[in-house]
Formats: structure tokens, C-alpha cells, sequence
């Protein structure tokens, strides 16, 4: 049997079955398991399906995020998971620190927990400035550029030229999705992700800010490795899930 022949077989046949174990591959088309893992592999690559732990998953089988419309409509619902993140996430912050907060529900709520600390917060996102009190002992600067109602958040090339006037003790992205496989981190537009890497370039540390219901989904493009980041904050969530810079709160 041709390369090419077994590579139809086993596409098919993860698609029908949506998984099946490289043993059962290696039965199936008479060779060795070790040619399964090398053909899964290539196959991967070409995005035709997903290597997991003993076999391979069918894309058919993945959440995957591309609209703005639908993230927002995932991001209404976890509240209570997203607040005890955010606890968690603002409590490394102390007075003169000088942090960068990404947009997204997931970052909102860190804004009422760093309200009594003497802090300077940067931003691009209205969403963080509505829950901006008077009251609050930091102080916020909002960055310009091309504002995105859909976003609630500014972007674009005078949001990158203003970001690069800071240093950053700090920056707390949100994402769209978080692949703990490949170890990739989704966001749904290009635009955002150019915000997010500018911002981890300027900070001394990163980190994320993710609640279970974020995991297993893609968004429109991956934007950097899980490995970049000092530490990613999430709630409960499954072992196999778990990566070793994680955070479960």
C-alpha cells in the first residue's frame, strides 16, 4: 500500500470513528504501530487531524471559536469561575506596580480586587474602564487607536505605537481558547493578537487568565505557546489538561 493510499485510510477512519488508538490503525492497515505514529504525525502537520495520547482525534471533534459574536456569547456564563480567577491573578499585584490588562471577562473582574492597591493599570479595553470606580486607589491611563464596538477594546497600529511609551511589571491576557496539547493559545481576530504580543513584550512577566470552559477551544489563530507565559491562572480542571506552569484556583 502507498504512503498516500494509507494516509486516505487513516483520515477516514478517525473521521468516522471521530478517535481511534494507533493500535487499532496499525490492525486495521497491517503495519506497525511506529508507521501510525509517523503518519499521524504528518498528517497533523497538514491539519488533517489531532494527535492525542495513544491514537488521534478527528478535527470534526474540536470547538473551534472564529466569530466575535460567538466568544462573547461563551463569555457570559462562568462567573463565579472567572471571579475566582481574577481574585487569584490580582493578588500578586502590590503598590507601584505598573501592569497592563488585556480585554475580555476574564480580566474585568481583577479590577475590583486591585482597587485599594496604589497601581498603575494601562489599557485598551472600555470593558476595564467601565469597572473603573473613583474611589479606586489606581490610576488608569486608556490607550487610543481604532475602537472596536465588538471587541469593546481599541487596536490597530496607534494602540501599538501608544503601548510601546510603558514598561510593564505585569500584563494579564484573556484568550479565546487554550490547546493544552499543542500548547496554543487562541484569540479570534489578528488585531487583538498583535495587542497581546506587544504587551507581553513590554511586560517583565505574563500571564493568563483562563477559565476551564476556555479549554480544548480553537479560535481563529494562535497567538503564542502556553511555555511564554509566567504562569496561567485557571479553575478546576481535568489532569490530563493540566500544564506544568498552570495555576488552578
Amino acid at each position: 500500500m502507498l504512503a498516500s493510499e494509507r494516509f486516505s485510510m487513516i483520515v477516514k477512519m478517525v473521521n468516522d470513528r471521530k478517535y481511534i488508538s494507533t493500535k487499532e490503525l496499525a490492525l486495521s492497515l497491517n503495519v506497525t504501530e511506529t508507521t501510525i505514529r509517523r503518519d499521524c504525525e504528518e498528517l497533523e502537520k497538514d491539519g488533517l487531524l489531532i494527535r492525542v495520547h495513544g491514537g488521534a482525534k478527528s478535527l470534526k471533534t474540536e470547538n473551534v471559536l472564529t466569530r466575535e459574536k460567538e466568544q462573547r456569547m461563551s463569555e457570559r456564563g462562568h462567573i463565579s469561575e472567572k471571579n475566582r480567577v481574577a481574585q487569584r491573578a490580582a493578588s500578586i499585584v502590590k503598590d507601584g506596580d505598573c501592569i497592563f490588562l488585556d480585554g475580555g471577562t476574564s480580566i474585568v473582574p481583577m479590577v475590583k480586587y486591585l482597587k485599594d492597591k496604589k497601581i498603575k493599570i494601562v489599557t485598551h479595553s472600555s470593558l476595564i474602564v467601565n469597572e473603573y470606580i473613583e474611589s479606586s486607589q489606581a490610576e488608569i491611563f486608556v490607550i487610543g487607536g481604532k475602537y472596536i464596538p465588538e471587541y469593546n477594546m481599541s487596536v490597530g497600529p496607534i494602540t501599538l505605537h501608544d503601548l510601546e511609551q510603558f514598561n510593564f511589571d505585569y500584563a494579564f491576557l484573556s484568550c479565546a481558547g487554550l490547546d493544552t496539547i499543542r500548547k496554543l493559545v487562541y484569540t479570534v481576530e489578528m488585531e487583538t493578537m498583535d495587542v497581546k504580543r506587544k504587551a507581553m513584550s513590554l511586560s517583565l512577566k505574563s500571564y493568563l487568565l483562563c477559565d476551564a470552559s476556555k479549554l480544548d477551544i480553537k479560535g481563529f489563530c494562535s497567538f503564542i505557546s502556553t511555555d511564554d507565559f509566567d504562569a496561567i491562572f485557571c479553575n478546576q480542571i481535568k489532569e490530563e489538561d493540566a500544564l506544568d506552569n498552570m495555576i488552578v484556583v
